[in-house]
């Protein structure tokens, strides 16, 4: 058995020299990332030379924002989201045959959770490359954390549908993950329509369910709440507009 002294790098010595794939988490729109994104992760955005983002737009303004006496242009990126083709990742297949850490972003919160950025993680492993998930916020996690709902049994459901037949197939779907699993229902919408969709809860929901209206996680104007439709009707109507915000469904 080996005894490490103290300092002494507990890692395998050959992952010390791997090239390596660093995926840090973005903001979810505040523009002090020090505040919420861990010191390792900035550094690793820091020395990495190149980029894997969802968009160019939010990569750059974390990078002058983190980094305000850097060009935020010096980094070559490789654009990776929900428009990518299978053909165009034939491209960045050959990043990770290059001798170069890689950093990858999203748009908000966590790479590789509910955004197309595991199809990066999955070459970086079929290329042997070492993969370093770096702490930071993820809107799904703080919004379960403070919802007072089931933690351990969840199921996130990304955008809903705004199909008629397919939005009503979903909202079955959740109601039976919610009385036969016991399972938090998470999903959002585009800020535009928080209003109505807050107003389709109360309507669909039984008075005795949970609603959490989660807003602004990370940001100055912050609020999460959570409530049964019973009360929710009672209460003043939030104001969820053009917000940033999660809806979770509990028992």
């Amino acid at each position: 058995m080996v005894h490490l002294k103290r300092g002494d790098d507990p890692r395998p010595q050959e992952t010390n020299s791997m090239k390596t794939l660093h995926l840090i988490p973005n903001t979810l729109g505040c523009r002090l990332p020090h505040e919420v994104i861990s010191a390792r992760a900035v550094n690793a955005l820091e020395v990495c030379s190149r980029l894997i983002v969802e968009s160019d737009r939010s990569a750059r303004r974390l990078l002058k924002d983190a980094f305000p006496d850097e060009n935020p242009n010096s980094k070559p990126s490789f654009l990776l989201n929900e428009h990518t083709r299978p053909e165009d990742l034939v491209d960045l297949l050959q990043w990770f045959k290059d001798d170069a850490d890689i950093a990858l972003l999203s748009d908000a919160g966590a790479p590789g959770v509910a955004d197309p950025g595991a199809a990066a993680v999955r070459m970086a492993h079929n290329a042997g490359w070492r993969v370093i998930p770096h702490v930071g916020p993820s809107s799904i996690l703080l919004a379960i954390m403070a919802s007072g709902m089931n933690g351990q049994n969840f199921a996130f459901k990304g955008y809903l549908p705004r199909d008629n037949q397919r939005r009503d197939k979903l909202w079955k779907e959740m109601n039976e993950g919610l009385q036969k699993r016991k399972e938090t229902q998470i999903f959002m919408e585009p800020p535009y329509r928080n209003d109505a969709t807050f107003a389709e809860c109360l309507k669909r929901l039984n008075s005795d369910q949970q609603l959490c209206v989660a807003v602004d996680i990370t940001l100055e104007g912050e609020w999460i709440q959570s409530k049964t439709i019973e009360d929710w009707k009672k209460y003043p109507k939030p104001q969820l507009n053009k917000r940033p915000c999660l809806f979770l469904l509990g028992n």
